[in-house]
């Protein structure tokens, strides 16, 4: 079983734009794409439903992150591949129109720097045994230190 997602980086005056989740960590926008779907169209998507941005631009690749985990199939595995994207956009974060996962998790427009972002997913990643559920945190984690690095 595969799956690629297109995550978004958005950056505005030395910060990103994030999407904090009711645990506390920060993840960056973005999400599936659909089978047949532009990744440049699901990204732009995915922007309109977390953050309420209707006019961001898609640009460079900047990184890539592959995860291999157990699948539910028994001896299946899983390949997540995401790739994040370097994005623009002028607009100013709007209504979101998330699906019920997203609303669990009360995902929230947030502009932080990749520093705090950082420290707090690596804070939480430390107490993990506290949030079971936060199968991203560790890739985000990686690209946020690329990101904390090149600052």
């Amino acid at each position: 079983m595969e799956r690629t997602a297109a995550r978004a980086v958005v950056r505005r005056d030395g910060e990103l734009l994030m999407l904090r989740s009711r645990h506390g960590d920060y993840k960056f926008p973005g999400g599936g794409v659909d089978p047949d779907e532009p990744i440049s169209a699901a990204l732009a998507r995915e922007l309109r439903e977390e953050c309420g941005l209707d006019d961001a631009t898609v640009g460079d690749l900047l990184f890539t992150t592959i995860e291999l985990s157990q699948a539910r199939e028994p001896g299946a595995v899983f390949k997540m591949t995401s790739l994040y994207f370097d994005c623009m956009t002028s607009a100013a974060i709007g209504g979101q129109d998330l699906d019920d996962y997203e609303r669990d998790l009360l995902l929230t427009p947030s502009w932080v720097t990749a520093t705090e972002a950082l420290r707090v997913n690596q804070g939480i990643q430390r107490n993990r045994r506290h949030h079971p559920d936060l199968p991203w945190l560790l890739r985000e984690i990686r690209i946020l230190k690329l990101l904390d690095n090149h600052q």
